[in-house]
């Protein structure tokens, strides 16, 4: 928008366009989360467990798009990629870690 110079359009058709797409954009970006939720959810997986994965999650979720963010590149966008292929790793080292800590706590307070 800067490039070229034009304005946004702040109407209710304009926020309707956004809010049509926000819905499928962020059922992409979600899918990590709805699988790790079923697969959780499927295996009565621990709380700790469950919540250490959610986390690793968000986390990378966040610092992939602060490295997108920061880039003017456009080839920046494929950094989306690292989000949806390291998912998996993340959300096994997040539950291993969160079953840990549940762990401890409960020694802790035993």
């Amino acid at each position: 928008m800067t490039a070229s110079g034009t304005q946004i359009e702040l109407s209710l058709s304009w926020l309707a366009r956004s809010a049509e797409k926000f819905a499928g954009l962020y059922m992409i970006f979600a899918s990590p989360h709805w699988i790790w939720a079923a697969i959780s959810g499927y295996f009565e997986a621990s709380r700790g467990a469950t919540v250490g994965g959610f986390l690793g999650l968000h986390l990378l979720l966040f610092f992939v798009w602060l490295l997108v963010a920061q880039s003017n590149e456009s080839h920046a966008a494929n950094g989306w990629f690292i989000y949806f292929l390291g998912a998996p790793i993340v959300i096994a080292i997040g539950a291993i870690v969160g079953r840990y800590v549940a762990s401890w706590k409960t020694r802790q307070s035993a």
